[in-house]
C-alpha cells in the first residue's frame, strides 16, 4: 500500500466533489458555498501530491470526522491546516476527543455553507456518530459515507457495479437494525443514489443502487 494519499481527482458526476486514495481507503473533498473545502474523513498519510492538489482548490476549512472510528488522519491534517475547523457529529465527539486529544465543534457551521443541492445527514439507529453528504445533481444522486457500506478492492480511482457491507459494521457500527433500515429506505425513497463513494474500496455506480442496498439491509 502507498504510505502517502493520492492527488484530490474531479468526480465526473458532480463539479464540486473531488477524491483522494490511499490503498483501499478514501478521503472527499467537498466545495462549499464560499468556495472553500470541507475534507470528509481525513486519510492518514497527506504527501505532496495530496497537498498541491489541494491547493489548486482553494482553503481547507472544515476537517469532518465522519464517525468516531476514521481519527488516525486528524492530528497530521489539524497541524497541515491550522486554520481548518474540527468537526463531527455529538455522537462521534467523546470517543474523538479521547482519541486524539483535539477539541472538535459540530456541524452547525458546515452545514450554513453547504451548497444548494448538498446535504449532510446523520443515520438513525446507528452507535458510531456517523454522517453522510448526499449530492444531487439534474440527473444524479451521490451519495458519500463513511463505513455503512464499501466498494470492492480495486485499483485507484476504479468505479464497480456493485457496493458491499463493510464487514464490521453490523457489530460495531448498528444499534438498531430496524431502525436503521427504515432510514436508510426512507433515503431511497428521497433519492436512490446513481453514485455510492464509501471511505472504504472502489466507488459504485451503475446497476440497480437501491436494490443492491435493500438486498444488504436484509
Amino acid at each position: 500500500m502507498s504510505k502517502a494519499l493520492s492527488e484530490f481527482a474531479p468526480i465526473r458526476q458532480y463539479p464540486g466533489l473531488w477524491s483522494a486514495e490511499k490503498g483501499a481507503l478514501r478521503c472527499t473533498a467537498l466545495r462549499l458555498r464560499d468556495n472553500s473545502l470541507c475534507l470528509y474523513s481525513p486519510v492518514l498519510g497527506l504527501g505532496d501530491d495530496a497537498r498541491n492538489s489541494l491547493a489548486a482548490l482553494g482553503d481547507v476549512s472544515f476537517l469532518l470526522a465522519p464517525n468516531h472510528y476514521h481519527n488516525k488522519g486528524l492530528v497530521e491534517y489539524a497541524e497541515a491546516f491550522p486554520e481548518a475547523e474540527l468537526i463531527c457529529s455529538e455522537r462521534a465527539r467523546p470517543r474523538l476527543e479521547n482519541q486524539t486529544s483535539l477539541v472538535f465543534g459540530g456541524l452547525t457551521n458546515l452545514v450554513s455553507l453547504l451548497v444548494d443541492d448538498c446535504q449532510l445527514i446523520e443515520p438513525a439507529g446507528l452507535k458510531t456518530g456517523e454522517v453522510w453528504f448526499t449530492v444531487k445533481t439534474l440527473k444524479d444522486v451521490v451519495w458519500v459515507v463513511c463505513d455503512a457500506f464499501k466498494g470492492s478492492s480495486g485499483k485507484l480511482g476504479e468505479v464497480t457495479k456493485q457496493i458491499e457491507m463493510l464487514g464490521t459494521f453490523p457489530t460495531f457500527g448498528i444499534q438498531d437494525k430496524d431502525t436503521y433500515a427504515a432510514w436508510v429506505e426512507s433515503q431511497l425513497r428521497v433519492g436512490s443514489p446513481t453514485l455510492v463513494m464509501p471511505c472504504h474500496g472502489t466507488m459504485g455506480q451503475g446497476g440497480d443502487m437501491a436494490s443492491d442496498i435493500r438486498s444488504l439491509l436484509r
